[in-house]
Formats: structure tokens, C-alpha cells, sequence
């Protein structure tokens, strides 16, 4: 994966920054939620995206050192959703996604990547809204 700041989609996004600790992630899950409802996502698959939303973002949190910041692009392209975070990595070692995490990911959006780009662990995210 690239930097999320080069995959965005256009000038068209909001960018997200908070303190990389956990009591910050309702912050990104609302923005998700908040976006989903534009697109006319039924509150299921709202709830969905906030449970992607939440696990992509703990695991870069888990690996960041302190005093850094994550930060979230969120963008639509269409019925698509994407959201990209990144955050400064604690170490040089690679996150895993534990199979908890996974199975998350694979049941509830559409695509999933977690990346390291230099010195920053990143995700991407995809939901497609349903159809009209």
C-alpha cells in the first residue's frame, strides 16, 4: 500500500487527527458513521463499517509510539467509501492482524489493507454503499 495522502481520490476527502490512544477511535467511528449515512447505508452496514473502522484503527494505535497522532482520510468515489489511515510505527517490526481482527474485517467491509509506508504503519479501507 502507498501513503494514504497519495490514494486518495481527488481533493474531495476529510482528514481526521487525533492523539494515537484509544479513547480517541469513537472520534474516527462517528466520522465513518457520519459519512456511511450520506451514502445511504442502512444502519447495519453502518454499524459494520464503525467495527472496521474501530479495529483498523487499534492496530495502528497499538503500534505507535507515544505522543503520535493518526490520522484518517475519509472519501467517496461514487457508492464507495474509502478510509485510509496511517500512524508513526513504535518499531520496524511488521503489524499482524490477529484472526479476531480478520475475521472482522472480512465480514464486514468490502477490502482491507495494512501496509507500512517508511516510517508509518497504514490501513485502507473499502465499503460500498448499497444499491438504491
Amino acid at each position: 500500500m502507498t501513503s494514504p495522502a497519495s490514494t486518495v481520490i481527488g481533493d474531495d476527502f476529510v482528514e481526521l487527527s487525533v492523539p494515537a490512544d484509544t479513547r480517541h477511535l469513537r472520534l474516527a467511528r462517528l466520522a465513518a458513521s457520519g459519512y456511511g449515512a450520506d451514502l445511504g447505508f442502512s444502519l447495519d452496514d453502518i454499524e459494520e463499517l464503525r467495527l472496521a473502522v474501530g479495529e483498523a484503527c487499534a492496530l495502528l494505535v497499538d503500534h505507535a509510539p507515544p505522543e503520535s497522532r493518526l490520522v484518517l482520510r475519509y472519501a467517496a468515489d461514487g457508492p464507495l467509501l474509502m478510509i485510509e489511515g496511517r500512524c508513526p510505527a513504535a518499531t520496524a517490526a511488521e503489524v499482524h492482524v490477529d484472526p479476531v481482527a480478520q475475521a472482522v474485517m472480512v465480514n464486514t467491509v468490502d477490502s482491507f489493507d495494512l501496509d507500512r509506508a517508511g516510517d508509518q504503519n497504514t490501513f485502507r479501507l473499502t465499503k460500498r454503499a448499497p444499491a438504491r
